[in-house]
């Protein structure tokens, strides 16, 4: 599950109630770009909504291919899965990003499988949230010197079908803070440039998967 100082911000389930209202900050590429205020916190919320021209099967093969996003996600530095628990239902993700201008973020998240899926129908979605393990336990990853640990990353993929399950309407929402000495007001511009950033990541994914698929015919 990432541009510029942009992809401090790769990612929560949706907060509940008492929300302040969604509002639309852009259009891009058919990709509609939500914000919103969070009380308590200078960074504001981030959500996507569009269309990917894939099965949400295939967009999900694409999402979860974490060790991957070294070469799929911009600035994606390492990306190692930690643990696995319920088969593949939980995963803990460690991930280290290489950025301009700023020192290199990290972060753990647990990453948990809240697909509601049968036979083509219902959706598939994964969300997330930091995770600190215990020092001694095998998911507890030593901070790193210069490398700024991320102190807020909540986010989720919500994947529904469309067009009979050949097309994916596809839902990316977002909540994270990069930490560090960074303005909240950068932060939050930052998280503007990501977040399409990452929506068109996934899209190219699949797209190459599908041309692959094609040439071994």
């Amino acid at each position: 599950m990432t541009a510029s100082v942009a992809i401090f911000f790769v990612l929560a389930a949706d907060p509940a109630a008492k929300q302040a209202p969604w509002e639309e900050a852009a259009k891009d590429n058919g990709i509609t770009i939500y914000t919103r205020e969070v009380s308590g916190s200078e960074v504001r919320e981030m959500k996507a909504i569009g269309t990917i021209d894939a099965k949400p099967q295939e967009v999900w093969k694409a999402i979860r291919d974490y060790p991957n996003y070294t070469k799929t996600m911009p600035y994606t530095s390492e990306a190692k899965i930690l643990g696995r628990e319920d088969g593949d239902k939980v995963l803990y993700l460690y991930s280290r990003l290489a950025l301009p201008l700023v020192d290199n973020r990290d972060y753990v998240i647990k990453l948990t499988d809240d697909s509601d899926w049968k036979e083509g129908a219902g959706y598939l979605k994964v969300s997330w949230t930091n995770f600190d393990a215990p020092k001694g336990d095998p998911k507890f990853v030593d901070p790193v010197s210069g490398v700024v640990r991320v102190p807020v990353n909540d986010g989720f993929w919500k994947l529904e079908p469309r067009e009979n399950g050949n097309k994916t309407w596809a839902t990316y929402y977002v909540h994270t803070d990069p930490g560090g000495s960074v303005p909240k007001w950068i932060a939050n511009k930052a998280n503007s440039t990501a977040v399409p950033n990452v929506f068109a990541a996934i899209r190219k994914v699949v797209a190459d998967d599908r041309a692959k698929a094609t040439e071994k015919k």
